[in-house]
């Protein structure tokens, strides 16, 4: 009987980055996008209650959230058809 042993045939520093790298990337762009809907709610609440200033700030922070999830994606396509 003979044993594999998974060692020499797995590169565990690679393999530790591209879970490490997955990870933040998923919490990352899951966490902006949260921030994207936060900041939609919160302006469309806030205008129907007349606070237009405050309302601007939100949807701010919802475009800069949307847009930052829009580079991620994009990043993310680069980084793909690049390997």
């Amino acid at each position: 009987m003979t044993l594999v042993v998974a060692a020499p045939v797995v590169d565990w520093g690679a393999l530790f980055e591209v879970v490490w790298s997955a990870l933040v990337a998923g919490v990352g762009v899951t966490g902006v996008f949260a921030l994207g809907i936060l900041g939609a709610t919160r302006a469309v609440d806030l205008r129907r209650d007349g606070h237009g200033p405050a309302a601007g700030l939100y949807a701010l922070l919802m475009a800069l959230a949307f847009a930052g999830v829009l580079a991620a994606v994009v990043f993310g396509i680069v980084v793909m058809t690049q390997k």
